[in-house]
């Protein structure tokens, strides 16, 4: 479908309180979870996830017509730092639709961000991500992957429960050398972390130990009937088989019916789950400077990104 012309100047700017209430409200009709409207209003409001994020909108005669959020971020790229946004929430009213007004707010935000040096922008598509390529995001390579665990005679060694706030630093730098591999990964720092911990509350974080030693982590929503892993993270000289055996023949003895979530697709992975290209949330990454010259093999390296950081 071909978009329908505007029919009156959109104005983009940082959200007031009262329009960032109103965008909220709007996006109820999508994100809302069967909650009351006051109920998910109240829940958005005091969200430690939506907080982090500077919220944008698109306005027509005083009306929030279109809104969105950019989320900082910080990426390594071929070994330099990029600061940058995470895009999310991207929401038109239904009336206001193929307009092209969401298309408009993100050129704007793109420019504001910039301003403030924004080398890069970061978004999970949960719609055809040519929409997004047109803009000049690229599409990067988005897997999950599931399996009804079994116990596994060869698991290799336990996995040990741990409060995240408590062993921050360890965690931390943890997840720094098991990334230092790729040629982009999304930088986490302390207040990185924080915003992680206060956004996951109920999630349940274990290291898996090794001779002794943490080799590795995994944070997991746990719920009836699976076991999600939301983030995951392993010393570049462990032992990946012996980690993921681990993790399946603990949620065995959890008695859950299956257990994964987004995952890179590697031999070890597809041996021991279906792997299949995601559907929705699919990584698009955009260069806004020339500085940071787009490498292909981000295309393949993003495929590491995990679902900790989606927005």
């Amino acid at each position: 479908m071909t978009p329908r012309p505007a029919d009156g100047p959109l104005d983009c700017h940082p959200a007031d309180a009262a329009e960032r209430e109103a965008a909220f409200g709007n996006v109820h009709e999508v994100w809302g979870g069967g909650l009351p409207i006051e109920e998910y209003l109240a829940w958005r409001l005091n969200s430690a996830t939506h907080a982090r994020a500077c919220w944008y909108v698109g306005c027509r005669e005083g009306r929030v017509v279109t809104s969105l959020g950019a989320y900082p971020i910080a990426v390594q790229a071929n070994g330099a730092r990029f600061e940058g946004y995470s895009i999310g929430a991207v929401h038109t009213v239904p009336d206001s639709r193929r307009r092209g007004y969401a298309a408009q707010l993100m050129a704007w935000v793109e420019k504001h961000q910039a301003r403030q040096g924004a080398k890069i922008g970061l978004l999970y598509s949960d719609i055809e991500p040519s929409y997004y390529a047109r803009m000049g995001y690229r599409l990067c390579e988005s897997y999950e992957g599931w399996i009804t665990p079994e116990a596994v005679s060869s698991a290799g060694g336990p996995l040990v429960r741990f409060s995240p706030g408590e062993q921050l630093e360890q965690l931390a730098e943890l997840y720094r050398r098991g990334q230092l591999q790729r040629r982009i990964w999304i930088e986490r720092d302390r207040a990185y972390w924080d915003w992680i911990c206060h956004r996951y509350p109920k999630h349940e974080w274990y290291w898996w130990m090794k001779d002794g030693q943490a080799g590795g982590y995994v944070q997991v929503a746990a719920s009836d009937p699976e076991i999600r892993l939301v983030d995951w993270g392993l010393e570049s000289d462990a032992d990946e088989a012996a980690f993921w055996d681990s993790i399946i023949n603990w949620a065995n003895g959890r008695g859950v019916a299956r257990v994964g979530g987004w995952l890179s697709q590697t031999e070890v992975t597809q041996a021991r789950f279906e792997i299949q290209p995601r559907i929705r949330e699919l990584t698009m990454i955009k260069p806004l400077t020339d500085e940071n010259v787009w490498d292909e093999e981000f295309v393949g390296d993003a495929a590491w990104f995990l679902e900790c950081d989606h927005v």
